[in-house]
């Protein structure tokens, strides 16, 4: 079952003890704020939560063309690209291909791969050579993809897993398939549409998905800790799993920033919006004021008649106050622009308006799919969107 809390526009006696609880329980939670123009949509995730299905936007195809495996290697072996007629050679799968020529380039090369500069454009040059004419689409797509034949993507293991998670565990069965099979990790079975005849690309793709079928099958059996799904989804992925983890909510108002992400801070603020006042982070930090602000006088800045009179009460006991916090005291982006974000924030007496609320509702639905379905990169950890300049940021708070 699973369980997600979200929180709209809190107090911050709401809000910290919320935060609170959800930490202890181990529960997501998604705070979204609407502050006149200002939005914001924040992310707390219970410890380190992984990324099974990232589904990045710019993966590499796994196609295995260095390592290689037999039944791979028998399709290669019985086409004959010297024999075929004009149809037939402008339609082979470009995996077979590569796979050909990076054989035939091992051969006159004591076996050895194209390492260096001047023998990668060699390779890439053998490949041109191939091509009967300019209109074989299918060569173009092998000397686009070339670098595939001799390159391949390397499993990174996250740093810090905790030995009780399914993905330490699986994780460790992978380290045990690995091993047993000369460093090679899982096949994920897909390939990407290209040019090719329907007989060899049916013929390709079932060859690809049978080895990665007979990948799954043996991790499964050095995992039986975790779900099958859970293990094919690894094994689809296991080039791009990564796990994320979030600071709560009552850390980043109670602790100091480290100097990680402090030097976060200080690199967004050296790379503003093209109209330095409305960088989002700005007012981020104008928001907090108001939250400190409300702690103070037990109610939002502009919030009374005089509204004009919180101006200054804000700056003193808000803005200074979260600028010492965050120890950003020496931006000078910041010292600038601070009059003008408190007499803005003041003005908008903590209404909420429905396009600014529309957005960062939007934001917020977003990431609680993310968060259930468990698919997706979250935001890390915090959205902000400027409805004055309509620019958002992501900042990790």
């Amino acid at each position: 079952k699973e369980v997600l809390v979200i929180l709209c526009d809190p107090q911050p006696k709401v809000l910290y003890a919320l935060s609170d609880l959800c930490t202890s329980e181990k529960l997501p939670l998604v705070l979204v704020f609407s502050y006149g123009m200002i939005g914001i949509t924040r992310l707390q995730l219970p410890g380190k939560v992984p990324l099974l299905d990232p589904k990045p936007t710019n993966a590499h195809p796994d196609l295995r063309l260095k390592t290689s495996f037999p039944a791979l290697d028998s399709m290669a072996s019985s086409i004959d690209l010297d024999n075929l007629d004009n149809h037939q050679h402008g339609h082979v799968p470009y995996p077979i291909i590569l796979r050909k020529l990076l054989q035939e380039w091992q051969q006159s090369h004591e076996g050895k791969f194209p390492q260096s500069f001047d023998e990668k454009q060699q390779f890439q040059a053998l490949v041109k050579s191939k091509r009967r004419d300019e209109n074989e689409i299918n060569f173009e797509e092998a000397i686009q993809n070339s670098y595939l034949a001799y390159s391949e993507q390397q499993v990174v293991i996250p740093e810090n897993l905790d030995p009780s998670s399914t993905l330490a565990k699986l994780y460790t069965a992978l380290q045990k398939f690995m091993e047993k099979h000369q460093g090679r990790p899982p096949l994920n079975g897909s390939i990407p549409d290209m040019t090719a005849s329907t007989e060899w690309y049916v013929q390709l793709q079932g060859i690809y998905k049978g080895q990665a079928e007979k990948d799954l099958k043996e991790m499964r059996e050095f995992c039986s800790d975790a779900s099958d799904d859970d293990v094919a989804t690894f094994c689809a992925n296991v080039f791009i799993v990564d796990q994320i983890e979030t600071r709560s909510v009552i850390d980043e108002f109670r602790l100091s920033p480290d100097e990680e992400l402090l030097d976060n801070f200080t690199l967004a603020l050296m790379d503003p919006y093209e109209v330095p006042e409305h960088t989002p982070l700005l007012w981020y930090l104008g928001v907090r004021a108001c939250m400190i602000f409300y702690e103070k006088f037990q109610r939002f800045p502009g919030t009374i008649d005089d509204w004009e009179s919180d101006i200054s009460l804000l700056q003193e006991y808000g803005w200074k106050q979260v600028l010492v916090h965050f120890k950003l005291t020496d931006q000078e982006l910041l010292q600038v622009n601070g009059a003008n974000i408190c007499t803005e924030l003041c003005r908008y007496a903590n209404a909420e308006i429905h396009s600014v609320a529309s957005v960062v509702g939007g934001v917020a639905s977003q990431e609680a799919v993310k968060i259930i379905t468990r698919q997706y990169i979250p935001v890390d950890n915090c959205y902000v969107f400027n409805g004055i300049a309509s620019v958002g940021g992501v900042y990790k708070l």
